[in-house]
């Protein structure tokens, strides 16, 4: 399971305005007050603009962005070379355009369940900056600390704080251009990447945007190909006692991949990318399961069986998930590759089988459950209740190890749900392994499991006790020791999951 690596956008637009500067010994304003001088003092917003950003960042990369505004509509349009990628938001849908120019709609959680609490404290601090610190942080104390400078009411510092490493990023360079006062320059110090990089806008001007500019634009092409006159390919697959493997092939070597719904993406080892010769880009740190360095790379042409794809945007990522003496695991086949095709996964007859998305139907067993998923992020995310409580963002993962993982996440928004039906205590914890090394789990007996209308009690599953792994907004996982009970179906294109028992599943769920 990995995640993308996303990049830092720099459209951010800081403040100023004439305020008189606040006495040392002035009351504390709260939060709400000293933001709303802020929007004051930057000025009036006009109904559209245009600007462009350049990042240049310590790993030698220099992006480019063009925003585009007009009223809540935006797109932006990101050129760090020989990538493309855009994002935007029409009439309250939001996008994004991968690096495979694969267009992507955004799908928010039903916001059912309960949100994590955040605790907003104002402070009239000295050092790093001379002014008001606004703190929104959770519990353990990561989230967002901004620093306001009350001579100007300018927004000068914020820092992102993570369990992985505190972001920095302070602005400078406040000028008026067109109306509005904000930061032409800025320098963000991320200590989860491990870079240090410097912005700037080179334009910015107040100009009407058209309707055509803001459309959300088709995917720029088809990533995955078929042979002529075939609609209908069964993988090159091997079923392993933890995943699903298949055989790649790229410049005529063949390479062990994990068939993996977790995975956002696809991806490759970085040596075994370094051997193939494979060009490296915007190279920088990142933490899964564990901390590792992490970078993008070009592959010409890539054959899984039958299908082949070309110029393909994958991410360099360590491996070294091999099952056997005969499997070396150097990558994930995740959304890029599946999003293009249905797929059904059919664990009792080890049989992988794929066709174009659009000729893909449904399962007609009496006894399948479809889960409507969420794919915004580029892994299904669905709705699970663990002891009654909701969980809107558990991915199912192909390429999990187990039954099930809780992340911290949801630990520490519904501890109460973390009760141990006694098999936990006997078991000792359980080290796993993921992308970026081992991390330590604790296991739980859950009394009960619902995911859509399939209930499961007593399941043991773990969870993740190593602190800063798998540390994102994510609840946690249905892993392989799960999902085998089911034959998969995977319609991505209609946001569907199917879920068919097969011959141990019907026994699991009392199906004769």
């Amino acid at each position: 399971m990995t995640t993308r690596a996303w990049r830092l956008l720099p459209s951010l637009l800081l403040l100023l305005g004439l305020a008189l500067p606040a006495r040392a010994d002035d009351a504390v304003p709260d939060s709400t007050t000293i933001r709303d001088k802020v929007r004051a003092a930057a000025g009036t917003l006009p109904n559209a603009w245009r600007e462009t950003a350049t990042l240049k960042t310590s790993n030698g990369t220099i992006t480019t962005t063009r925003h585009l505004q007009r009223g809540a509509d935006f797109r932006e349009i990101t050129e760090t070379a020989p990538f493309h990628s855009e994002r935007g938001s029409l009439k309250g849908q939001g996008w994004h355009q991968n690096d495979n120019g694969q267009t992507v709609l955004e799908q928010p959680d039903p916001g059912a369940a309960g949100r994590e609490a955040l605790t907003t404290t104002v402070a009239r601090v000295k050092t790093p900056v001379d002014g008001y610190v606004i703190a929104a942080l959770n519990a353990k104390g990561f989230g967002v600390k901004d620093y306001v400078d009350p001579a100007a009411w300018r927004l000068v510092r914020r820092e992102s704080v993570t369990a992985n490493g505190t972001s920095v990023t302070t602005y400078d360079d406040f000028r008026e251009d067109h109306g509005r006062t904000f930061a032409h320059h800025w320098r963000t110090e991320s200590g989860s990447a491990r870079t240090t990089s410097e912005g700037t806008f080179s334009d910015y001007s107040v100009s009407d945007v058209n309707q055509a500019d803001l459309e959300i634009p088709n995917s720029r092409r088809r990533l995955v190909e078929f042979p002529a006159g075939v609609a209908s390919v069964d993988l090159p697959a091997t079923f392993g006692n933890q995943h699903v493997y298949v055989r790649v092939t790229i410049n005529g070597r063949g390479l062990d991949y994990i068939l993996d719904t977790g995975a956002s993406g696809i991806t490759i080892d970085g040596t075994v990318a370094k051997e193939l010769g494979l060009p490296m880009y915007a190279e920088h740190s990142t933490v899964t399961a564990g901390r590792y360095t992490t970078a993008r790379t070009l592959v010409p042409e890539m054959h899984v069986g039958n299908l082949t794809m070309r110029n393909v945007a994958v991410q360099a990522i360590p491996q070294g998930n091999d099952e056997t003496s005969s499997i070396k695991v150097v990558g994930l086949l995740g959304f890029d590759f599946l999003a293009e095709l249905g797929v059904t996964v059919d664990y009792e007859h080890r049989r992988v089988t794929v066709v174009p998305e659009q000729m893909y139907v449904p399962p007609a067993d009496p006894h399948t459950t479809a889960l409507n998923v969420r794919l915004g992020s580029g892994v299904p995310m669905t709705d699970v209740r663990i002891n009654g409580a909701l969980a809107e963002r558990f991915i199912l993962d192909t390429g999990g190890v187990g039954t099930f993982l809780i992340f911290d996440y949801f630990a520490r928004r519904h501890p109460e749900a973390l009760k141990d039906e006694g098999a936990g205590k006997r078991m000792r914890p359980v080290r796993l392994h993921g992308i970026g090394g081992a991390f330590e789990t604790q296991p739980y007996q859950i009394a009960a499991l619902q995911l859509e209308n399939i209930r499961f009690t007593d399941f043991v599953g773990y969870r993740v006790a190593t602190a800063g792994a798998y540390s994102g907004s994510s609840d946690g996982l249905i892993a392989a020791d799960f999902l085998r009970l089911f034959t998969l179906g995977l319609h991505y294109g209609e946001s569907r999951v199917y879920l068919v028992p097969n011959r141990n599943g019907r026994t699991a769920m009392g199906i004769k």
